[in-house]
């Protein structure tokens, strides 16, 4: 059985401008994308790797557009994974 916060990081990050495709999930400005394949996935280390990554790219939005596509992606997903975790 799929966890049951599947769905509802689902809805969280399509409210946020992702996009069900070829069975994952688009950030809005395509710089990641990911699915599912465990039934019991770690939202909490997936949050932890997402949010390093997070930090390590707000030291460049200021002088590369696509780190700040980037940040901005990944602002969204921790932002949804966070709500994700606090339920």
């Amino acid at each position: 059985m799929q966890d049951s916060r599947w769905p509802q990081l689902k809805r969280l990050l399509q409210d946020r401008g992702w996009v069900w495709r070829d069975g994952a999930l688009y950030a809005p400005h395509d710089t990641l994308w990911f699915q599912t394949n465990s039934n019991d996935p770690d939202y909490a280390a997936f949050r932890d790797r997402m949010t390093i990554a997070r930090d390590a790219t707000q030291h460049n939005v200021d002088i590369d557009i696509d780190h700040a596509a980037l940040h901005e992606d990944l602002i969204s997903l921790v932002d949804a994974l966070d709500a994700v975790l606090a339920n």
